[in-house]
Order: structure tokens, then sequence, then C-alpha cells
């Protein structure tokens, strides 16, 4: 492959991102951008005047929350957006849709919500209480990227941002419901692995964070190639 074959792939491929960022930060993702920068400065500013933080795992549900509003909008209603604005009939007919487009805009959301989440994690990290913030952006992540894709795999079977919104809302009052039955549990999606229960041990706390971890990874897999598979089924989008 030449210096120009190279050169052109980096244009197509800095121009898609580009087109796509532009769709990401479109419509209402602006206020949920802010909602969750509000939200995480509102909490900050209440726990460094108060003092009422001594550990890292009482922060770990802020960061959780503030990483679930980053992703919410653009997984929920992107494929609603696409049939608003007629650019799902263009893109259907790009070749390779689902590699090309979605998995390009999907990487790019969770992009975004991690870096916002370094930002938040690394700010906590010297104004309120000492912590890898690194390491805390990985954990929190995994939890969101795994909503942030049922999100996605389910906006492509209803096929209506609304909708979505409710059953990922049910869904998540589900799971909250289900966090303290479930607190010792590795199926326990709101799993903070830095605030072990008192009765388990550090080692099986160890084994069942990342039994835990694994199970929302190999969710969030299996949730994307759903969604893009459901994808390549034109006639239910058109």
């Amino acid at each position: 492959m030449d210096t120009i074959t190279l050169r052109n792939y980096f244009i197509l491929f800095r121009k898609m991102i580009i087109y796509n960022l532009r769709i990401i930060f479109a419509n209402k993702f602006i206020w949920f951008l802010a909602g969750s920068i509000g939200f995480y400065l509102g909490l900050s500013v209440l726990y460094v005047f108060t003092n009422d933080i001594s550990r890292m795992s009482d922060l770990y549900g802020v960061f959780i929350f503030s990483g679930i509003l980053l992703v919410f909008y653009p997984a929920v209603f992107g494929i609603q957006n696409d049939q608003d604005s007629r650019t799902i009939e263009i893109l259907f007919g790009i070749p390779n849709y689902r590699y090309k487009v979605w998995l390009i805009r999907i990487i790019l959301i969770f992009t975004i919500a991690y870096m916002m989440m370094i930002l938040f994690t690394f700010l906590s990290s010297v104004l309120i209480v000492r912590f890898q913030f690194l390491k805390v952006t990985s954990q929190v992540m995994i939890p969101v990227i795994f909503l942030g894709m049922m999100a996605f795999m389910l906006s492509t079977f209803i096929r209506n941002g609304n909708g979505t919104a409710v059953v990922m809302i049910i869904f998540g009052i589900f799971f909250l419901i289900l966090q303290d039955p479930l607190r010792k549990s590795q199926w326990n999606v709101f799993l903070n692995p830095f605030s072990p229960a008192y009765d388990v041990s550090e080692t099986t706390w160890a084994i069942i964070t990342l039994k835990n971890r694994i199970i929302l990874i190999t969710g969030s897999v299996i949730f994307l190639l759903a969604a893009l598979l459901n994808l390549q089924k034109r006639e239910k989008f058109m």
C-alpha cells in the first residue's frame, strides 16, 4: 500500500469521525452532557464542603450515574435520530454498514464517556480523596458500557427513542432493586468492587469482582453483536 493510498484512508477516516461526532453532539446530547457534569460537580462540591466522605468507594455511585448520563442519549436515540433525519436511508446504502458507521459511532460514544470519566475521577482524586483514578475509571466504565450496549441493542429492536428510554428506565429500576439482595453476587450489575461485604474475605471478593466484570464484558459484546446483526435487516428501518 503506497503513501497516497494511506493518506486517502486517513483523510476518509478523519472525515468519518468528524461527521459522527457532529451527529453524536447534535440534538439533546449536550443537555445530557451538561446534566452529567452538573450532577458530578454538585455532589463533589457538597462532599468537599461537608467532609462527608472518607473512602473512594463512596464516590463510585456518583461516577456510575455520571457515566450513564453520558452514554444514555446517543445509545437510546441514535437510531431514531437517523430515521428522523432520513440519513438511515443513506447509511443502509453503504457496504458493510454495521462496521463502517455505527461501530465507529459506538466507539466514539464510549471514548467520549471514558475521557469525561477520567476527568471526573482525576478531579475527585485531587480535591476529595486520594485514589488511583485510572483504575477507578476502568472499573466504572465496565457497567456503563454494559448498560449502554444494552440500550443500543434495545433501540435496534424497538426503533423508538422514547420507548427504548422507558424500557431502560424499567431495567435500571429493576437492577437497583436487586442491588442489595445481590450485593455479594457476581450477577450484580452495580457491584462496587471498592466496597467489599464485611463477611467476605478479600480473596473471595476479588473472585466475585473478576467474575462480575467478565459477565458484564461478555454481555456487552453479545449486546453489540445482536444490535449490529439486527441493523442488517433493512426492511425493519425503512
